[in-house]
């Protein structure tokens, strides 16, 4: 019987044995941590931080633009935008939204539960810290390919390239590889960075230089600004529970709600963490685009009336019937909730 080709990796290009790394059993427990960190950021089909960013930064663009449009009725005059029913809802759910959404963004998730386990941009986080000694320089660099000696890759792309090219013949290009062990200049720019991570000079690298705490020190303090802190008290003991005269005086300057800037700062914040962890440490996905690309016109029947005229009488005995039924409610629940006599 044949043997089965080997299963191609969503994430590795070469094989382990193809990288330039002398301790491979620590690349290949760096490797299975970064699939897990990668399922987290894009892969999970569900709640990936990709698509938790996507929702959260969306909803916050869309509740801004109806925001705006409230400021041109104070020229154009009254229009549906200004409707006290609409605005106290749309509000509402803005500010719920977003507290849920930067609240499970900073969720901590504990390793001996798993049962329990949450995806989250705290998790991925404290997942690094917890195994930075997976964060060699060898490793870094050299993780799906690349050459640890970038200079002497160099050297023999450049012999390579003399030996089949005529010097006198002028100017020529040359496309130069950005993986396998002859992407040199991919090399170089990966030293260049972990030297920053590690804070090591580049006269003194070393193999095994390690992630140094100055990144992941800034990661945990951008995640403890006052503003989350601002944010999970509304949410635990507002918006999620509502908690007691007791409760609510255990949190110390708990807030009613949160304006409009220490929402920005909020996302500002995450997105330079998921930045710095996909696409730094990680060397991942940079992302493009913080709001999503509109697939559709965000605008269409924007400029339509909410209700027609001739509809508004309709809408009155709705709103009757419905407050008349859940008015009988009150007798018909209660006599299903008391016990029946003997």
């Amino acid at each position: 019987m044949a043997a089965k080709p080997p299963v191609q990796s969503r994430i590795w290009s070469h094989t382990v044995e193809d990288c330039d790394v002398e301790d491979r059993d620590a690349l290949l427990r760096f490797r299975a941590r970064s699939e897990g960190w990668s399922e987290l950021l894009r892969g999970d089909p569900a709640h990936s931080i990709s698509s938790q960013f996507n929702d959260m930064l969306w909803q916050d663009a869309a509740w801004r633009m109806a925001n705006e449009a409230r400021r041109y009725a104070q020229e154009d005059g009254p229009n549906a935008s200004v409707a006290p029913i609409l605005g106290a809802m749309l509000d509402r759910g803005y500010v719920a939204g977003q507290v849920i959404a930067i609240g499970r963004l900073l969720e901590r998730s504990n390793p001996r539960q798993p049962q329990r386990g949450v995806v989250s941009l705290r998790r991925i986080a404290d997942e690094i810290r917890a195994h930075r000694d997976l964060f060699t320089r060898e490793i870094f660099v050299c993780q799906d390919g690349l050459p640890y000696d970038w200079e002497a890759a160099r050297e023999r792309g450049v012999a390579a390239w003399m030996a089949k090219h005529d010097p006198n013949e002028g100017v020529q290009m040359q496309w130069l590889p950005t993986q396998g062990p002859d992407a040199w200049m991919t090399a170089q720019q990966q030293h260049k960075l972990f030297d920053m991570l590690s804070q090591t000079d580049p006269q003194v690298r070393s193999r095994r230089d390690r992630l140094g705490d100055a990144v992941l020190d800034r990661l945990d303090s951008m995640l403890d600004d006052q503003v989350f802190t601002d944010v999970l008290a509304l949410r635990n003991k507002t918006i999620a529970h509502a908690a007691d005269t007791f409760s609510r005086a255990q949190a110390a300057g708990l807030r009613q709600g949160l304006n409009l800037e220490e929402f920005a700062r909020a996302h500002y914040l995450l997105l330079g963490v998921l930045q710095a962890i996909s696409a730094g440490l990680l060397y991942g996905e940079w992302r493009g685009s913080a709001v999503p690309v509109p697939q559709h016109d965000q605008f269409a029947h924007l400029a339509s009336v909410f209700v027609p005229d001739g509809r508004i009488k309709e809408l009155r005995t709705y709103w009757r019937q419905h407050c008349e039924e859940r008015d009988g409610w009150l007798s018909a629940a209660y006599d299903d909730a008391m016990p029946k006599t003997a």
